[in-house]
């Protein structure tokens, strides 16, 4: 019995929890990941932010070495994970193009 314990407690790695609530990027980059996650263009985070379409670039960029990734898939799923994005509202944006 101890030994399915002493498993069990090997399943959560606290370290993947850690990284997902303390990011290591700016308040900044923290809204342009968001908007990212919710499938903005680029120009559009732009437009939404009020930065140049180069600063958005610059975040993403600084956001994925940070993060160490290199897509927008994998921008998204951190997003999610770390609880920055609240789907609700995706989903019923999907629900209504449907």
């Amino acid at each position: 019995m101890e030994d399915v314990m002493l498993h069990e407690k090997n399943i959560v790695d606290i370290g993947f929890v850690n990284r997902l609530t303390n990011l290591p990027i700016t308040a900044r980059e923290k809204e342009v990941l968001i908007s990212l996650a919710k499938g903005m263009t680029n120009k559009e985070i732009s437009r939404h932010l009020m930065l140049s379409p180069s600063t958005v670039r610059n975040h993403i960029s600084s956001i994925f070495a940070k993060l160490k990734i290199s897509n927008r898939s994998q921008a998204t799923a951190i997003a999610i994970y770390s609880g920055m994005l609240d789907l609700k509202p995706v989903i019923q944006d999907w629900l209504k193009i449907a």
